[in-house]
């Protein structure tokens, strides 16, 4: 047990333990139920009375406002809890307590629950960062915006945050609302540097598309259905005769806020008119902010019917902009000037894309290449350069990479659109392509990447399908088999052909992985999830900030989260920990990535079926995580991911054979770990008898058996890993990939196999 699992359970048994009852019940009854996600007793319970669940813990208020709020928020209630969370010792608790205030007092502008927040906030000093905000809120929703304080996260262009927000709109001399006098000056440049500078890096946050709706609507521009013909001076924002736009604003900046607003939501063509209109009225207002100028080229994207319109319309521009750039705008700068051309040619290149105009596209992104601001827009160009190309005249593909593989930065970047070119060339035999490809990216940090291209080039020269030309086939596999350790499975492979061993700990730790520093604070508020009944939703916080976890930290939470049943979110955070710089690979951060979960379930119905267990582990792990109940978008359910369809027909083959019969009240219960794992196990024993070989049969498993079948007449002379490569649904050739990789260190950790035997043993 981990030193902060010891002190969660400690504190929990301390605060059970301890006198007095909770909400009409006891202490330890309390505890159990709210442990099990029961929160019937709190709905039932007085609002003013909630606080009294401190007396399980000082943060239980907080982890007990996320499940009432998940169940609709009970009449208010989670606010209540949310408030009594502010007295919480921990100021992660108090800081992610006051961003959920936040939120609903904007939201609900509820003046009896402002006072109250202001009263809990009068008891902590210096009140800063979210609690900062959250006595601005407080203090907007009563109408007291010149009280508001400076706020730290307010300044200077960057995601739109609550800060900038309350500031804009509350602060002296920057009144935006209806009536008075019109918005010009530095008032009228703060609105737009909030709505039209968007980051061009950088994941958005998730208050982003909060606090751009609130502040719409604030500002009256929250319905995007237009009122009639668009006018140029005056935009009616609701079908339905609501709340006009801000009148007072210049009618480019009113239509432009609005359009904005309106593609955010989805509303594309909404979005499309209000543009439209601004650009009527103040074309030059696009060009000061390329942000804008970007949502236009998204709007004309995403509306079909203006495709060819946005086209002719930034074609005219891009080409003012060549001839006399200060027709855009004399106070534009060289460097602005190119940002402009750069968006318009990129967005012209998206524009065409999703027509299918592949070739023209990619010209366009050839272009934009020359004027992108930076190296991750450079990327972004060479990305879509390529991918238009290999959906045009993929056999050209190759020679393109010749040409753009020295100028990308980040090699990662560009490893799907490899995997499809591998699978194109694998399929139309175009082997001497595939070592040209290696050669071109063979000094890249993408390791997967390259194993799989000098794999392949290995196995075109041991098959007689390409000359050794000086190298031989030995001499690829090493290749990949060095660069293996990013790709088990091309490791395994190479190992096999090499006679060689995998031994993925070489040089690193083979026991106990040792913790090493934490931060206990942290590490207190993602247990107390779990302690609480929340456990379903930290992952989700803990997903927003993997950059800041240590390997140390990210290991511990992998524990905690494997030791709850939450399997899937484990090997998640542990793959994440693995891809950290200063990362060592460790015998128990394998043991957390390929768990054996359901050991003797999965065992036993493997060997009865005869399937390789360590197989069938890797099989369950690829499909599910572990997680019994977990139903894909297609309908798929439980830890073999069955459709009812086919376990229907697999239930049924088993009673015709005298064995149970799971259907017998006409319904299969997939959620059922016992009942899923046998008819997955009858399923794939089913598939490798019809199938003749493992291999097809794992494929079958996710691509279906007619598919599988289908494309394997097509190459019937490929050995089987290399038809694996040709399969071109990606989904299924890259799950066929997973499953041995998984297999394979199933084999190695439980079973005393060698990852290479494991497989020797399917592709025999």
């Amino acid at each position: 047990m981990s030193a902060f699992v010891l002190l969660f359970t400690l504190f929990s048994t301390v605060s059970c333990n301890a006198a007095g009852g909770v909400l009409d019940i006891s202490r330890a009854r309390a505890a159990e139920l709210l442990k099990q996600g029961d929160i019937s007793f709190i709905l039932a319970a007085e609002p003013a009375k909630l606080k009294e669940l401190s007396r399980l813990g000082p943060s239980a208020p907080f982890y007990a406002g996320i499940l009432v709020e998940a169940a609709g928020g009970g009449g208010g209630r989670d606010g209540f809890l949310f408030e009594a969370a502010l007295d919480s010792p921990s100021a992660r608790v108090r800081k992610e307590a006051a961003h959920k205030l936040i939120v609903q007092i904007t939201e609900r502008k509820d003046k009896a629950q402002a006072e109250r927040i202001l009263g809990r906030l009068k008891k902590i000093k210096a009140p800063d960062g979210s609690l900062g905000t959250l006595k601005a809120a407080a203090l907007y929703v009563l109408g007291r915006g010149g009280e508001i304080p400076r706020l730290p996260g307010a300044g200077g262009p960057s995601f739109p945050s609550w800060d900038r927000a309350l500031l804009l709109l509350a602060e002296p001399g920057r009144d935006f609302s209806a009536g008075g006098r019109p918005v010009t000056g530095d008032a009228l440049e703060s609105l737009r540097e909030f709505f039209f500078y968007p980051p061009e890096k950088g994941p958005l946050g998730r208050d982003h598309q909060a606090v751009l709706r609130w502040a719409g609507e604030e500002l009256g521009l929250g319905n995007f259905t237009l009122n009639g013909a668009v006018e140029a001076r005056r935009i009616g924002l609701s079908a339905g005769g609501g709340p006009p736009a801000l009148n007072r604003l210049p009618p480019a900046d009113e239509a432009a806020l609005a359009g904005h607003l309106a593609l955010s939501a989805g509303a594309y063509s909404e979005a499309l008119a209000l543009f439209e209109t601004a650009v009527k009225a103040d074309r030059p207002l696009f060009f000061r902010y390329t942000g804008l100028l970007g949502d236009l080229g998204r709007a004309y994207q995403s509306v079909p019917s203006r495709r060819e319109t946005g086209l002719k319309v930034f074609a005219e521009w891009e080409e003012a902009a060549r001839q006399n750039p200060r027709s855009l705008g004399p106070d534009l700068s060289g460097e602005e000037v190119k940002k402009i051309r750069y968006t318009l040619l990129f967005f012209s290149g998206r524009i065409c894309r999703s027509q299918g105009k592949n070739s023209k596209a990619a010209d366009f992104f050839a272009r934009a290449l020359a004027f992108a601001p930076d190296k991750e827009q450079e990327d972004s160009c060479i990305w879509y350069l390529i991918s238009c190309t290999l959906n045009d005249k993929p056999e050209n593909t190759a020679a393109l990479i010749k040409t753009y593989a020295p100028r990308w930065n980040d090699a990662n970047t560009f490893s799907d659109l490899l995997d499809r070119l591998s699978c194109y060339l694998a399929e139309n035999n175009k082997w001497a392509d595939i070592r040209e490809v290696l050669s071109r990216i063979r000094n890249g940090n993408d390791g997967a990447t390259i194993a799989k291209y000098a794999y392949l080039t290995g196995r075109a020269v041991s098959e007689g399908y390409l000359p050794a030309g000086g190298t031989g086939a030995g001499d690829y596999f090493n290749i990949a088999y060095e660069e293996g350790a990013a790709s088990f499975y091309y490791r395994a492979l190479s190992a096999y052909r090499l006679g060689k061993t995998v031994t993925p700990l070489n040089g690193t730790r083979n026991g106990k992985a040792s913790n090493g520093d934490l931060r206990m604070a942290e590490m207190e508020f993602y247990g107390d999830f779990f302690e609480y009944g929340a456990g379903g939703y930290a992952y989700a916080y803990l997903r927003e900030e993997f950059e800041e976890f240590s390997v140390p930290e990210l290991r511990a939470l992998a524990r905690v989260f494997a030791g709850t049943g939450r399997y899937l979110e484990s090997i998640r955070i542990t793959g994440v920990m693995m891809r950290k710089e200063a990362y060592t690979i460790e015998r128990a951060d394998l043991e957390l990535y390929y768990p054996r979960a359901f050991t003797e379930l999965i065992e036993t119905n493997a060997r009865n079926n005869e399937v390789r267990v360590p197989v069938f582990f890797g099989l369950v792990r690829t499909e599910s995580g572990f997680t019994p109940d977990i139903a894909s978008h297609a309908g798929a359910v439980g830890l073999a991911q069955l459709m009812p369809a086919t376990a229907k027909e697999v239930a049924a083959s088993i009673k015709r054979r005298g064995g149970p019969d799971f259907a017998a009240d006409g319904t299969i219960d997939l959620a059922n770990p016992e009942i899923n794992v046998y008819l997955g196990a009858a399923y794939l024993k089913e598939l490798s008898d019809s199938m003749g070989s493992s291999m097809l049969a794992l494929l079958a498993y996710n691509g279906g058996p007619g598919r599988i079948r289908r494309l394997r007449r097509q190459a019937p002379s490929l050995p089987e890993d290399m038809f694996l490569e040709t399969i071109d649904i990606t989904e299924t050739r890259n799950y066929g990939k997973r499953v041995l990789a998984a297999a394979a260190a199933y084999g190695y950790l439980y079973y005393g196999m060698s990852m290479e035997q494991i497989v020797a043993d399917i592709f025999k």
